[in-house]
């Protein structure tokens, strides 16, 4: 037995790497990465391959991040986003030698917007308006309201992330695949302090911190998370009865700025979505939008 699988690891040795990388090629990420354990050249080959994979990702191939973004009461009412692609920071200065720790450390950035084919009746939210000239379309930022009662601590956005192939017509999808689902806390504590931050100088920052407290995540692994730009409206009307310890009602106005994804889970979804439509190819399959 032992004679067997050295003739079968020196026959794996002696294979160039484009016959490995061929090979290897052939499997999904999920079944791909337990490889990189085989060995240092499995590990080195490995991530290359997947290095590819996330430059590939990051173009989208005809699909489109949509963001859901609503407080529990306001699910029906509130429209759906688009997310318009703004670079994935460290890809192209990690190459393709890069380890996989490093190359799962990688976020994706994109621009939440609302979109005529995905906004809902009697919406307000604002639109992208592309102005002549410019190389990056003008975004009307959209905007969530939190009013907190006194008493209230917190309010909630349930989030849903999704990856969709676009179909023959505008808001037709011929199929989806889930990025993330989850729930983010809107703590007042939090809000007070992000409104206190919001200035005209930390606005033109253009990329802050993966840790700054801008940042809400949907998940407790950090693979989807939400920046806003904090608004304080005012304190609302005050309780006739109301205690010396008590907090009086407020109500801020949460801006969109951006949407952080980490790039891996922008392959995994990508994959999702592809294998979706290959097996529904013959089903005419289309998926309406929200």
């Amino acid at each position: 037995m032992s004679h067997v699988m050295a003739l079968a690891s020196a026959s794996i040795d002696s294979l160039p790497n484009e016959v490995l990388i061929q090979a290897l090629s052939s499997f999904s990420t999920r079944s791909l990465l337990p490889y990189a354990g085989v060995c240092r050249r499995f590990r080195g080959l490995v991530g290359r391959l997947h290095y590819y994979r996330l430059v590939e990702a990051t173009v989208l191939q005809d699909h489109e991040v949509i963001l859901e973004s609503y407080h529990p009461s306001n699910k029906i009412s509130t429209p759906s986003l688009l997310c318009a692609f703004l670079g994935t920071d460290g890809l192209s200065e990690a190459g393709e030698d890069a380890s996989l720790e490093q190359l799962n450390r990688l976020y994706t950035r994109f621009r939440p917007y609302v979109s005529d084919d995905y906004r809902r009746p009697r919406s307000r939210w604002p639109t992208l308006e592309v102005h002549e000239g410019t190389q990056e379309p003008q975004v009307e930022v959209p905007s969530h309201d939190v009013n907190l009662e006194s008493g209230e601590l917190f309010s909630q956005l349930c989030t849903l992330t999704n990856m969709v192939k676009v179909g023959p017509r505008r808001g037709l999808f011929l199929s989806i695949a889930n990025i993330s689902d989850g729930v983010i806390r809107i703590w007042r504590d939090w809000l007070q302090n992000e409104a206190a931050k919001s200035t005209a100088v930390q606005q033109q920052q253009a990329s802050p911190s993966l840790d700054d407290s801008s940042m809400l995540w949907t998940d407790s692994s950090k693979n989807v998370g939400l920046r806003f730009r904090v608004v304080n409206n005012g304190n609302g009307q005050a309780p006739i009865l109301i205690g010396p310890n008590d907090e009086l009602p407020v109500s801020y106005t949460l801006e969109y700025q951006e949407l952080i994804i980490r790039t891996n889970q922008l392959v995994l979804s990508l994959e999702t979505s592809k294998a979706h439509q290959v097996n529904h190819a013959g089903k005419a399959l289309v998926i309406a939008s929200m």
